[in-house]
């Protein structure tokens, strides 16, 4: 047995969501060729993917599309790792997830065209700000090695990355003009209408409760029916329980928080006038993006979680009119939060076994862009593709040393990841 964790979903994003969604539980016995587990971005690409190449797929999603972390992320479509640069990547995962990665964002911007997704999709770049002159430093090595890769990078002087943002607290930095910004509810439950409409059959509050093996055949229970099947896909992230054994103890669930603004009206016409996303150097990271109405979306993180609601969105407009004075006008009016799947090298891992299940884990934060290019991974891995083949190296499972203390404890280190912050020069 296992549980099935679930957080709030975002009230703002499904507000602003003109995309619907709503599928009936799973409710009797059936066979597929391919279960995937799990209604977030990388289950439904995933899906997507399998459907594409001829297989019969349930997906099934414990509670509703959207309810997970895709659909509470801040939106930011970021083809990028969250601290390591092209050179670092290729080293540690080779050069085929390296191509594979240049292309993430190129791969959700032609999923929401092919099968128009209504999610207010801006293309309109990402950048990083340097918060340090030492990160601005590198932010330019970081630009130089992108570049080389035909990626749409530069490095910003302090003065273009002020113009570009509208304040002049960052000492530089770097662009992807590649990235943007969507509403990702929007575009998990657009995907999920993409995915039934192409003959996936997507069930919500439909639990996977078990998986067991039997000959050949694998057995996904839900409360109100099963699937046989020889290949699961497990896509179940932060949210993994025990299906997999070990699987969760690879990774550290965070919650990341969220919070936004009033419209800003015509003050917002300062900052981020080209309508970027951004998330800076700070190993704390301080971020931001618009949304169709003005708002900014910002978040972060709380090393203690008492009265999150209340606390966050106090520290946010600190943060906010640290940024710019003008902020000291403007009201809170969003919360929300949620879990993302982190790994202690923050990369992504692809697990799979002999017969017939795989998953990949480990977003860092990153999770939209980079779910939509591991979908291809994953279908591959879970339909026998060798190894060698494959753009990452599927690797044994690997637990956090120490997991049933560190998972609880981990944001405790949050002080010092800001004290680090603040020594940087």
């Amino acid at each position: 047995m296992t549980s099935w964790p679930t957080d709030a979903p975002s009230q703002l994003w499904q507000r602003l969501s003109v995309e619907r969604f709503s599928s009936k539980p799973l409710n009797a016995d059936r066979r597929a060729d391919v279960v995937v587990i799990g209604g977030g971005i990388s289950g439904l690409t995933t899906a997507l993917e399998l459907k594409r190449r001829g297989r019969d797929v349930v997906l099934l999603e414990a509670a509703t599309v959207g309810a997970g972390a895709s659909g509470r992320a801040n939106g930011q479509v970021i083809a990028a790792l969250t601290r390591h640069g092209p050179e670092t990547i290729r080293h540690q995962l080779g050069a085929k997830f390296l191509t594979l990665l240049t292309g993430a964002a190129d791969r959700l911007f032609d999923l929401i065209d092919t099968y128009g997704i209504e999610c207010d999709a801006r293309r309109t770049g990402w950048l990083q700000p340097a918060h340090s002159h030492g990160r601005a430093q590198r932010g330019r090595v970081m630009a130089e090695q992108w570049a080389a890769l035909n990626v749409p990078a530069h490095a910003l002087s302090r003065g273009e990355m002020a113009q570009r943002i509208g304040s002049d607290a960052y000492f530089g930095g770097w662009e992807h003009k590649g990235g943007g910004h969507i509403n990702p509810y929007a575009f998990t439950v657009g995907l999920a209408r993409a995915a039934q409409e192409q003959g996936v059959a997507v069930h919500e509050h439909s639990p996977a409760v078990s998986l067991t093996r039997h000959g050949d055949i694998w057995l996904v229970k839900t409360p109100g029916g099963t699937v046989q099947t020889p290949r699961v896909a497990l896509t179940t992230a932060a949210y993994t329980g025990n299906l997999w054994p070990g699987l969760r103890q690879t990774i550290v669930p965070v919650t990341s928080y969220q919070s936004a603004t009033a419209p800003l009206g015509s003050f917002g016409e300062n900052v981020l006038p080209g309508n970027e996303a951004f998330s800076d150097t700070r190993q704390d990271l301080r971020y931001m993006r618009k949304d169709r109405d003005g708002r900014i979306v910002s978040g972060g993180a709380l090393a203690v979680q008492y009265l999150a609601s209340l606390r966050l969105p106090r520290i946010i407009k600190r943060k906010l009119t640290a940024f710019h004075p003008g902020f000291a006008n403007t009201t809170m009016t969003e919360f929300w939060g949620g879990r993302i799947a982190m790994t202690v090298d923050r990369l992504p891992h692809l697990h799979r076994t002999k017969d017939g299940l795989a998953s990949w884990i480990g977003c860092n934060g990153r999770g939209l862009a980079l779910a939509c290019v591991m979908a291809e991974v994953l279908a591959d891995a879970v339909c026998d593709v060798p190894d060698a083949q494959l753009a990452l190296t599927p690797t044994p499972l690997s637990p956090v040393p120490l997991h049933p203390i560190v998972s609880p404890t981990a944001r405790m280190i949050l002080p010092y990841l800001r004290w680090q912050d603040s020594r940087e020069v």
